[in-house]
């Protein structure tokens, strides 16, 4: 399954920005791209995951790490 998880930082964004640069995806997840982007959302993270659960433990991990506000999107292939 695909994911595309959007970021705000809500802390320190240099601190966030220097663990995204380094952001390594656990057993079972697959980083494809790490964006940083402007407008509402300040950075994006396209991954694989297994399931809705690894992904979600991703995910917290990531927001919980870097006090990101996060929202996670499931891409589906056209």
């Amino acid at each position: 399954m695909l994911f595309l998880t959007l970021l705000v930082p809500k802390g320190k964004g240099t601190e966030a920005v220097e663990y995204l640069k380094k952001l390594k995806a656990p057993k079972g997840v697959t980083i494809r791209d790490v964006y940083f982007t402007f407008g509402r959302y300040d950075g994006v993270i396209v991954f694989e995951a297994p399931d809705v659960e690894a992904a979600m433990n991703f995910v917290r991990k990531v927001g919980f790490d870097t006090q990101y506000t996060t929202e996670t999107l499931t891409a589906i292939p056209r």
